[in-house]
């Protein structure tokens, strides 16, 4: 059996992460190799399976990443799947988790009608977030305070003419305690880690930090991908709180998210078991 790990050409080798999935693969028969997803020398259907794992320029060419997703998906199976790959490349997602009665954190879905001074009035915040509906690894992402609202403004509006732009309160518990990342492979929790978020003036190791996942938290977290109607072989799940302490979701990572392989033992086995699995 051949697989595709998929990344882009930033990195041809795998992130370091990623570099510990093949030799757990090669241990149950399953020859796994780096692919770049916008190198047109590929023959993705001489693979058995295609992961996507650190295709990290993705939503710099949404269009053209998605175009190639469905012939990807055509020639071979794809994981995750076509489907949820596309509905998950925008954060219009969290939309539709919390119409299905997932907490998010408290969003504001603007076109730019109202400026972000209003937005900070009407919402009473002090801090706030903004980003496009398109971004990763917060890109283009921005804090703004009360007193930085002049310099912001251009920026959120600059945003607002090219993309839907989300605008959230600024949780002071992704300083303390962090933001929690949940991992779960088959829908089954695996490990978690603990990091900061981009914006947090204590911003964490990239790597992220191993840590104890309460209860609540798995079952929070179960409960987002229970709220799916497609299985997934992975899964990330960022996971803050309000100001009032209650968990919500930051964001449900189904693309090209950082699995923190290298924080657990076991998980890149657990991973290589489900790839192998689904090869049968």
């Amino acid at each position: 059996m051949k697989v595709a790990l998929v990344t882009h050409a930033g990195l041809p080798d795998l992130a370091d992460d990623d570099r510990l999935l093949p030799p757990e693969l090669e241990r149950l028969g399953v020859h796994a190799r780096p692919a770049v997803w916008s190198d047109p020398r590929v023959v993705w259907n001489e693979f058995d399976a295609a992961v996507l794992r650190s295709t990290w320029d993705y939503h710099l060419r949404r269009a053209e990443f998605l175009d190639w997703v469905d012939e990807v998906a055509r020639a071979t199976r794809l994981w995750n799947p076509a489907p949820v790959v596309r509905w998950n490349s925008h954060k219009s997602y969290l939309r539709d988790l919390q119409r299905r009665g997932v907490a998010i954190v408290p969003t504001v879905w603007s076109d730019g009608s109202k400026s972000l001074a209003e937005l900070f009035e009407e919402h009473r915040w002090s801090r706030a977030v903004f980003k496009p509906a398109v971004s990763a690894a917060a890109h283009r992402t921005h804090l703004a305070t009360r007193d930085s609202l002049a310099v912001s403004e251009p920026l959120y509006r600059q945003l607002c003419a090219e993309h839907e732009v989300l605008v959230q309160p600024y949780l002071s518990s992704v300083e303390t305690p962090g933001e929690h990342s949940l991992i779960f492979v088959d829908h089954e929790f695996s490990h978690a880690v603990d990091r900061r978020a981009a914006l947090s003036p204590e911003h964490g190791p990239a790597g992220g930090q191993p840590v104890a996942s309460t209860e609540e938290e798995r079952a929070f977290g179960s409960s987002v991908l229970r709220a799916l109607d497609t299985p997934t072989l992975y899964a990330r799940a960022d996971l803050a709180r309000t100001e009032e302490g209650a968990l919500c979701l930051m964001e449900l990572e189904l693309v090209e998210p950082s699995l923190f392989l290298a924080s657990s033992a076991e998980a890149p086995r657990r991973l290589a078991r489900a790839i192998a699995a689904r090869l049968g």
